[in-house]
């Protein structure tokens, strides 16, 4: 029976990922301040190379049990990614690799991530950087960013709304360990900006960035399941989502959209893969994409219209 189940699924995975994608994937914002993350906090580095491989190796789990079998993700899976962290790799990870099958399914949906992923860290390497005038160097970055078919919206979207789909936290209630460790990486990529940005020189900036690691090791340790919403920008790194309103947005987005898409694969509401990939797919197209903005009805109209 389970391997009936099994070839089942390999046909509809067949059927799905046989619709041609374009790889077209960007190169990098060039500027001299790429890579200053990895050359001067490579401890840091090391921990936002592990949480690449966790997304990646979650998603492609998630597809191949179908996201019913909770030993599998819950122990198998977060121990993978938990090992893998503990590593300290010194590169990001190729997450085609690691993720075949997904990455295959909805490649669209991943390079709206990589998209992101890059965004995140060439404010990060600005940060560390000397870079004398970083509001330039953001705004360049942001418009580079902003020019992609894959940018996610710069506008405050109202993820409470957009965690009310029928499916929305079925990834949270069935495996509470590994959605509270996602939520701890989210927690350490958005919590770093306001310290790294008021520190004065890279000995500051190391020395700032010790509570954050020890926390956040914390949580790997003890997930906070707890938390019943993740990790916003505003309230971590208030100064930063002030200054750069756009960006903290675009990432409080890119989060929301890594939840909606842990519920999609874990739902049996959507019980094929080809039904998780169109739905995976409206969402991105309606939601997320700046190139929806005139017609997304999720975007917050008033500052006081959202709440966390």
């Amino acid at each position: 029976m389970a391997t009936c189940v099994a070839l089942a699924m390999m046909v509809g995975a067949l059927s799905a990922c046989g619709q041609f994608e374009p790889r077209d994937k960007r190169f990098y914002y060039r500027a001299l301040w790429n890579f200053s993350l990895r050359e001067d906090l490579a401890e840091l580095d090391s921990e936002f190379n592990g949480v690449d491989f966790g997304h990646s190796n979650l998603y492609e789990n998630l597809l191949l049990t179908g996201g019913q079998d909770v030993a599998a993700i819950e122990d198998r899976a977060r121990k993978e990614t938990l090992a893998f962290i503990a590593t300290k790799p010194r590169l990001n990870p190729n997450e085609e690799a690691i993720a075949p099958t997904y990455m295959k399914l909805a490649w669209r949906a991943q390079n709206t991530f990589d998209e992101a992923h890059a965004l995140h860290r060439a404010t990060y390497d600005i940060a560390v950087s000397d870079e004398p005038d970083k509001d330039r160097a953001i705004k360049n970055v942001l418009a580079y960013y902003k020019e992609s078919a894959y940018a996610i919206t710069s506008k405050q979207l109202d993820h409470r709304r957009l965690d009310s789909f029928p499916y929305s936290k079925a990834f949270r209630q069935r495996f509470p360990l590994f959605n509270a460790t996602i939520w701890s990486y989210h927690y350490l990529q958005v919590a770093v900006y306001d310290p790294l940005l008021a520190a004065q020189d890279l000995a500051a900036k190391t020395q700032a960035m010790r509570p954050i690691l020890t926390t956040y090791r914390r949580y790997l340790d003890q997930p906070p399941v707890e938390w019943t919403f993740m990790p916003l920008t505003a309230e971590l790194s208030p100064q930063f989502a002030a200054r750069y309103p756009e960006v903290a947005h675009i990432f409080d987005n890119l989060h929301m959209l890594h939840d909606n898409i842990s519920d999609i694969l874990t739902s049996e509401q959507l019980p094929t893969w080809e039904a998780k990939r169109a739905e995976i797919y409206r969402v991105v197209n309606s939601y997320y994409l700046a190139t929806a903005d005139t017609a997304n009805p999720m975007i917050v109209q008033t500052a006081g219209e959202h709440h966390h």
